[in-house]
C-alpha cells in the first residue's frame, strides 16, 4: 500500500520525509487552507525530493493557467483536483501531468460520481464531504467502499490515524492502493509529527 502525506509546509518536513518510505507528498495551493503553501516553499526542498517520491499540488477550483505555471515551477509530477473541476478540466491537464480527482463522499451514492470522472484521471482520492473542499479530519463509513466498482486505482483520506489504521488493513478492495494522511499527523497546521508517521509506516509493514 502507497503512502501519501499531505500539507506540508516546510523544508524540515521535507528532508525528514524522503528518508522514509513515503511515495508521495502532498503540497496544498488552495489560498482557504491552513496548509497553504504558496510562498513558503523553498526550491533547495523540493530540489532535494528524490525521483522515486511524486512531488503532488492540491487545488480547488484553480484556474488552468495557474495550475500549468505552478506544475512548471514546481517541477510537479502530479495534480490532485480537490474542487468541482468538470471531467473536460481534468481532461486538459492530463496531457500535462498525472491527474488525481478527489471524490468527496457523503454516502454510497457519491459513488456514482466517479463514473462521469473515469476516462478524465490516472486515479481518485476518496475523501469525506465537506463544506469547506476537504481537511475534516473525518472519516466516511469504509463499507461503502463496496459500491466503488470502476477499474480507476484509487487513494483512500479523510481523518486516518494510528488508532483506525487497522480497520484500513481489513479492507479487501482490489483497486485500493493508497492512502493519504495529514491532519491526524500533525503537531499543528503544516507541521508534521515525523514520530506519528513512523509509526504508521510501521504499522503499514507488519
Amino acid at each position: 500500500m502507497e503512502l501519501k502525506v499531505c500539507g506540508i509546509t516546510t523544508d524540515e518536513d521535507i528532508l525528514a520525509l524522503i528518508n522514509l518510505k513515503i511515495d508521495r507528498l502532498g503540497f496544498i495551493f488552495y489560498h482557504m487552507s491552513k496548509r497553504y503553501v504558496y510562498g513558503k516553499l523553498i526550491e533547495d526542498g523540493l530540489k532535494a525530493i528524490p525521483e522515486h517520491i511524486k512531488k503532488t499540488g492540491v487545488f480547488v477550483n484553480a484556474e488552468i493557467t495557474e495550475i500549468e505555471q505552478l506544475i512548471d515551477q514546481y517541477h510537479l509530477d502530479s495534480i490532485q483536483l480537490h474542487g468541482d473541476e468538470s471531467p473536460e478540466f481534468c481532461q486538459h491537464l492530463r496531457t500535462k501531468t498525472e491527474v488525481i480527482k478527489t471524490i468527496s463522499i457523503k454516502d454510497k451514492s457519491s459513488f456514482e460520481t466517479a463514473k462521469l470522472y473515469e476516462n478524465a484521471c490516472d486515479l481518485f482520492l476518496f475523501d469525506t464531504q465537506s463544506a469547506n473542499y476537504g481537511g475534516t479530519g473525518k472519516t466516511f463509513d469504509w463499507q461503502w467502499l463496496e459500491a466503488y466498482d470502476l477499474d480507476k486505482p484509487f487513494y483512500l483520506s479523510g481523518g486516518i490515524s494510528l488508532e483506525n489504521f487497522a480497520e484500513i488493513k481489513k479492507i479487501n478492495h482490489q483497486k485500493l492502493i493508497g492512502i493519504d494522511i495529514n491532519s491526524k499527523f500533525e503537531i499543528r497546521p503544516g507541521i508534521k509529527d515525523i514520530e506519528k508517521i513512523k509509526q504508521l509506516i510501521s504499522l503499514m509493514n507488519s
